[in-house]
């Protein structure tokens, strides 16, 4: 009877790791650094929507934290809600790079969001994306009737 336990247990811890291998995306070598690079807690410096500065209120109640591929937002113009997503695609390779995530709540959920990016430093980034998910930026200007949204990000001192 123990014998067969173990055989149990070890098949499920191996089909356990089939899983979870299965389920998170693969990044290699040259892209884990990026993601690496967004890991921790940021608050928002500035933002923009559809060409309109947000408010100071909605500025200084926005932060977002990257915990490997997994993010929570806290976002009033966005959602009254945490938004709660997952990085499936880093390409830092393109020009400006790229960055795609997939909401699992808030508006636009299980959409796949493309949003492109920039780090001045270590402790700073832009981010501008399309909330609705439906095309994706080519620079940073969040143009009135573009609907787009562009973000400054500052990470927090632990």
């Amino acid at each position: 009877m123990r014998m067969k336990t173990r055989f149990s247990t070890v098949g499920l811890l191996a089909l356990s790791l089939t899983v979870i291998a299965l389920v998170l995306p693969v990044f290699s070598a040259e892209i884990a650094p990026q993601l690496d690079k967004f890991q921790g807690t940021w608050v928002l410096v500035s933002g923009e929507r559809d060409g309109k500065k947000l408010s100071d209120d909605h500025v200084k109640n926005s932060k977002i934290t990257y915990k490997g591929n997994q993010g929570e937002l806290t976002s009033p113009h966005q959602h009254s809600e945490p938004i709660f997503f997952e990085i499936v695609k880093i390409d830092p390779e393109k020009s400006p790079k790229e960055f795609h995530l997939v909401r699992k709540s808030g508006p636009s959920a299980g959409k796949t969001i493309v949003a492109i990016y920039e780090f001045d430093g270590n402790d700073q980034f832009r981010f501008t994306f399309d909330p609705t998910a439906t095309t994706a930026p080519k620079d940073f200007a969040s143009k009135e009737g573009s609907g787009l949204i562009s973000h400054t990000w500052k990470r927090t001192k632990p």
